[in-house]
C-alpha cells in the first residue's frame, strides 16, 4: 500500500514536472519542494476524492454515455491550482503552426481550455510513466 503510493507521488513529480515544462498553461514556481508537495496532494485528491467526485458526476456520464468521464480530472486539477496556490493555470496564445501543408491556426487557449488540456496531458504522461515503470 505504502509502496504505491510512494510510486503514485513520483509518478506524479514527474508528470507535473513534463507538462509544466512542455505546455505554457500549467505553471509552477521553480522549487522543487512545491513541486513534491503538489505532487503528495495530487496523489492524496485522485486517490481520496477523485471517487467522490466520478459518484458526484455520475448522472451526467450515465445521461452522456461517459462521454463526460474526464471532467473529474478536471475538477481534481482545479482543486490541486486551489489547494497550492503555487501551481498556476493561465491562459496563453498559441501562434499556429504550418507544415507541409498542414495549417494550424493561431488561437487563445481560455484558463478552462488551459485547465482541459493540462489534465489531459497529466493523464497522457502519467499513463505512460506508469506503464513504463510497471
Amino acid at each position: 500500500m505504502v509502496k504505491k503510493f510512494l510510486q503514485l507521488i513520483f509518478i506524479n513529480i514527474f508528470s507535473i514536472w513534463i507538462v509544466a515544462g512542455i505546455f505554457p498553461g500549467l505553471t509552477y514556481q521553480s522549487d522543487v519542494k512545491i513541486l513534491v508537495v503538489a505532487a503528495i496532494v495530487f496523489t492524496i485528491i485522485n486517490t481520496f476524492v477523485k471517487p467522490l467526485i466520478k459518484l458526484l458526476l455520475l448522472p451526467i456520464n450515465v445521461i452522456t454515455m461517459g462521454t463526460f468521464g474526464w471532467l473529474s480530472s478536471v475538477v481534481c486539477l482545479l482543486l490541486l491550482t486551489i489547494i497550492i496556490p503555487q501551481i498556476g493555470i493561465q491562459s496563453f496564445k498559441f501562434l499556429g503552426m504550418q507544415n507541409s501543408g498542414f495549417v494550424v491556426p493561431a488561437f487563445t487557449f481560455s484558463i478552462l481550455y488551459s485547465l482541459i488540456a493540462a489534465s489531459l496531458l497529466l493523464w497522457l504522461i502519467s499513463s505512460f510513466i506508469s506503464y513504463v515503470f510497471e
